[in-house]
């Protein structure tokens, strides 16, 4: 499997100003042994409104909440399991995101910055999971 560090989520200033970050969300192809980014998943993080990349990149600020639409069965290898990671290659996961989602999972994002959805949930606009990140 791959070998995954663990970053801390803050400025380096030490004012304590927000900074802009591009992260990735990822699925993981074990056939491979590769993290691979989701993309064209509608996000909103604070000022910052769209679609994954091409590798799954997300622009957010320190401190802003991220909230990822639609995340069904076509987004994910592992079929319930996903990952924020700090680059688009996933050797650097985002450890300690809590989160939660519409369906009832939410918890914190663990070493390898996976966090647990639910595929088949239906929302009355929506299909598929809708998750919330507090960065």
């Amino acid at each position: 499997s791959a070998a995954v560090a663990v970053i801390g989520l803050s400025g380096c200033d030490g004012e304590g100003s927000s900074y802009e970050h591009t992260y990735y969300l990822q699925t993981y192809d074990d056939h491979y042994d590769e993290y691979v980014g989701v993309p064209d998943v509608y996000y909103e993080c604070g000022s910052y409104v769209g679609y994954t990349g091409s590798h799954g990149g997300f622009r957010m600020n320190d401190g802003d909440v991220c909230t990822f639409y639609d995340l069904d069965d076509r987004v994910s290898y592992e079929y319930h399991i996903l990952y924020l990671g700090a680059n688009s290659n996933g050797i650097v996961g985002l450890a300690g995101v809590d989160y939660s989602c519409d369906s009832g999972y939410r918890g914190t994002t663990d070493r390898d910055g996976a966090f647990a959805f639910d595929p088949e949930y239906i929302y009355p606009n929506y299909p598929g999971d809708r998750c919330n990140f507090y960065f």
